[in-house]
């Protein structure tokens, strides 16, 4: 006799539904992670599922990195928790079971859904005169009700008829609205009739400098001088990490995020790598610069124009956060040690013109991938961001320079706490 094949755990029918949905497929980095800890938990292989198991297991680092450094699992499982919470809103509404990371953990967890889906509306049919007609028109000759209908028609058209009307007077007479803060920002920034530059952290450099103990700036960053130990009777020689061209989850993710926001925009967005990114091109291009002056070297050309700075002292390993002119209630300098950088930090959000002043270059950078991070969810979040640019709007609709000082703490629960600590609109 035939025996019909065991069906598979719900469980495993949960972790199936999401790999195959929309949200996931597109996205081999959060499958590779989601797969990997749900089977380990339904295998039961007893795994400790740490960030140094899962950084070596999922993402093939060496055995012996550094987790503080390298936080690819972390952003990652950031990122895996707001993709899930996005599937389970939409596509994945009605799954009997739902997998959950909690924050502080990598180990997943399945729950059974609670949630009831909303009926469909019940749709009368017009035909049917029972189920729309009251007991009296119901009961009524035919001759009757048509009347009795016809009149109801002509007194909801002469009701729509004259609301319409109000609608279009109030429209009229009502003063133009003035435009939202936040999509003049990015009007100004994505629509200006000229292309965007996107020019992602480079990752590889922060490494390198840390290895020399000093940062390379950006007049030997341009002429590819990064190592004056490495000159040769042939020339400057480019160390190894040159030829490595890396950069972090959180440009990534920016990127994505931002090409959505472009995609109607006449000349789009264009990811320009920072070793390739030409002096001219900030003159003619709308840039967004990832990362600060260690990271991306560019950022060093605006310097002069703002008023929060985040430079880094690699030989004491210190973080240095300057106020160049603190109001009331505002510290001229934030200083910690590198060791901190992953509990707490903070991050700049700069708004200015471009070098010729036919554009707009936007900077983004941490002290820490925890910063940036906040500082990537802030700028992407409406209604904070709205908040802070309100008053940085010109009659005209153009947006004034800004600058938007953050502080974040990450909590034991895995979330980051993030503040508003300054402001400057020019």
């Amino acid at each position: 006799m035939d025996l019909e094949p065991e069906a598979p755990p719900a469980e495993r029918v949960a972790l199936d539904k999401v790999l195959a949905s929309a949200e996931f497929a597109r996205s081999e980095r959060l499958s590779a992670f989601l797969a990997y800890v749900c089977e380990a938990v339904l295998t039961q292989k007893g795994v400790r599922l740490t960030e140094q198991h899962i950084g070596i297991h999922v993402f093939g680092r060496p055995d012996n990195y550094i987790p503080a450094e390298d936080t690819i699992v972390r952003t990652t499982a950031a990122m895996l928790r707001k993709r899930l919470a996005k599937y389970y809103e939409s596509e994945g509404l009605s799954d009997p079971v739902r997998i959950a990371i909690p924050r502080g953990s990598y180990s997943p967890v399945f729950v059974a859904n609670t949630v009831t889906p909303t009926p469909a509306p019940f749709v009368l049919d017009p035909a049917d005169t029972s189920a729309t007609a009251p007991p009296v028109l119901a009961a009524a000759p035919k001759r009757w009700r048509n009347l009795i209908t016809a009149h109801r028609y002509r007194t909801l058209f002469g009701a729509f008829a004259a609301l319409l009307l109000a609608v279009i007077v109030g429209a009229l007479a009502a003063p133009e609205k003035p435009a939202d803060p936040v999509d003049a920002f990015w009007k100004s920034l994505l629509f200006a009739g000229h292309e965007t530059l996107f020019v992602p952290a480079d990752s590889e450099l922060v490494m390198h400098q840390k290895a020399i103990g000093r940062q390379v700036l950006l007049d030997d960053y341009i002429a590819k001088r990064f190592d004056a130990a490495a000159n040769n009777a042939h020339g400057p020689a480019p160390p190894p990490f040159y030829w490595r061209r890396y950069t972090g989850v959180i440009s990534v993710t920016l990127a994505v995020e931002l090409g959505k926001l472009a995609a109607n925009a006449p000349h789009g967005l264009r990811v320009r790598y920072a070793r390739d990114l030409q002096l001219n091109e900030l003159k003619q291009s709308s840039a967004v610069l990832v990362g600060t002056a260690d990271a991306n070297p560019w950022v060093s050309l605006f310097r002069d124009r703002l008023n929060y700075h985040i430079d880094l002292d690699i030989p004491n390993d210190k973080i240095l956060v300057r106020n160049d002119t603190p109001t009331s209630g505002e510290r001229a300098l934030y200083e910690f040690s590198g060791a901190e950088r992953e509990k707490h930090g903070f991050a700049v959000l700069a708004y200015t013109p471009n070098l010729s002043g036919n554009g707009h270059v936007l900077m983004i950078g941490g002290t820490s991938s925890v910063g940036t991070e906040a500082a990537m969810d802030f700028l992407l979040n409406r209604e904070r961001l709205r908040a802070v640019l309100a008053g940085a709007v010109r009659p005209d609709g153009s947006v004034r320079p800004f600058e938007i000082l953050l502080q974040c703490a990450l909590r034991a629960s895995g979330t980051t706490d993030v503040q508003v600590i300054g402001v400057r609109i020019k």
